[in-house]
């Protein structure tokens, strides 16, 4: 079968391969079907219809509009389309619904798409809506497979880190070409904003720290990769899948800078550990610490001492990785005096990047069936405003309008401080300013 692997353009500022589509294009391609993937944020999405059997779509909450375009593009070319990726699993039947698509894949896409494709009837295919007779049916449970080495690496030919603008997640890189990459999936953790455990399940599965080495190996031989950016939701939460990674590539002695903007727990972080991460080449790692009110950190199941966050900022810095620090403002029931407390004890802390955002209730999390029960109007749901920029809330003690200007100041502030205005432009390529520009600042949309 012939399928074409779409994300659709969307206004994004992080550009980076795509690792989803990565994934479905090699476990097709082994299978023996033919793929062509194409990413808005890289190139046109443009293509000859007679040339393809099967259109995947993928889609985030916040780019939901523009994958509903290209689902609509597709079947007015009398295309079969299924759609997957975060937004769908999390609400998977009302995906299908907005889409009109003729499949929804409700979990990890190797094994779904591989089987529908290959010719698997829809109902005995693992983790699918679809319709039958004018009916949305289901043909099993959502599955996330254990084993995920066996699904291999992305296809690399498909998403080549040299073929994607200088705009990766972080804005900051040391090294181009650049490519993320993933050791482990899943997410055990019951924060209320977070819809991680939705879109990888609860159990944490690990990838053999051989093969992430060997991965690592053949992006810098084949693809001239000088830098990786590790994206795993919990990338430290077993102490020895981080260390045995981080002693394979300093026993192989490869010399590649890596980072963590994705974000890692407080908590399960030491300076052993850190001094073993440094020593392989980590130089930045994102610091999940969203409020310094122990009442929100509580409130929203974050699970983590306010207490241990100075000290641990201090630890990452003594081991010569800079840290970036995760807030977010406009939790429910957040008070003006609560965000302006996170918003000072960012600035205490020796951060050499922040990020402010607001809090989004995105689909499946518990604060999502809040906003859904409490706060929304029942009407159409604006799928374009559910990013960390644009949320509109009114569940806070603090006007929406409030808070865009407390966000903005935020950054405003932590930016001007002559030391990290500095770091940035130190580290910036020419190309880049521009992002940075608009990122800083917020003065454009974000992700």
């Amino acid at each position: 079968m012939n399928i074409l692997l779409i994300s659709p353009k969307y206004n994004s500022h992080i550009i980076a391969p795509h690792l989803g589509l990565g994934y479905l294009s090699a476990s097709l391609k082994k299978a023996g079907h033919t793929v062509l993937v194409l990413d808005g944020l890289r190139e046109p999405v443009v293509y000859d219809p007679e040339k393809w059997d099967l259109v995947g779509v993928t889609a985030m909450s916040t780019y939901f509009p523009e994958a509903l375009a290209e689902v609509k593009k597709a079947r007015s070319f009398g295309l079969k389309t299924i759609i997957g990726g975060p937004h769908v699993i999390s609400v998977p039947e009302q995906s299908l619904k907005d889409s009109g698509a003729d499949y929804a894949c409700l979990g990890e896409g190797e094994i779904t798409l591989n089987q529908l494709a290959s010719g698997t009837p829809a109902e005995e295919v693992e983790g699918l809506l679809y319709r039958e007779d004018g009916e949305i049916k289901q043909s099993s449970p959502k599955h996330f497979h254990k084993n995920i080495d066996e699904f291999g690496f992305p296809d690399w030919s498909s998403i080549d880190p040299r073929t994607y603008p200088l705009a990766p997640h972080g804005m900051i890189a040391r090294a181009h070409p650049l490519a993320p990459i993933i050791t482990t999936r899943g997410c055990p953790y019951p924060c209320t904003y977070c819809s991680a455990p939705i879109t990888a399940g609860k159990a944490m599965r690990y990838r053999d720290p051989l093969s992430v080495v060997d991965e690592i190996e053949m992006l810098i031989r084949d693809f001239g990769v000088k830098e990786i950016q590790i994206e795993d939701d919990n990338f430290t939460v077993k102490r020895s899948h981080t260390q045995e990674i981080c002693e394979e590539i300093l026993r192989r002695n490869i010399k590649v800078l890596w980072s963590l903007p994705n974000g890692v727990r407080i908590d399960l972080l030491d300076p052993e550990l850190l001094r073993l991460m440094k020593r392989s080449g980590c130089y930045l790692m994102a610091l999940g610490i969203e409020s310094a009110n122990q009442r929100i950190l509580d409130l929203v199941k974050k699970q983590l001492d306010k207490e241990v966050v100075r000290k641990t900022v201090r630890e990452v810095t003594d081991a010569g990785i800079e840290a970036w620090g995760f807030f977010m403002v406009g939790f429910p029931t957040e008070t003006r005096e609560e965000i302006q407390n996170t918003i000072d004890f960012a600035h205490s802390l020796p951060l050499t990047l922040a990020q402010f955002t607001k809090c989004t209730p995105l689909p499946g999390t518990e604060i999502y069936d809040l906003w859904l029960k409490d706060y929304s109007d029942g009407k159409h749901i604006d799928w374009a405003t559910f990013n960390y920029y644009k949320f509109h809330s009114n569940w806070a003690e603090v006007t929406s309008d409030e808070i865009d200007s407390m966000q903005k100041k935020a950054h405003l502030r932590f930016y001007a401080n002559p030391k990290n205005f500095i770091h940035i432009i130190k580290n910036l390529r020419f190309r880049q300013y521009m992002t940075a520009f608009k990122r800083l600042f917020n003065l454009s949309t974000a992700d």
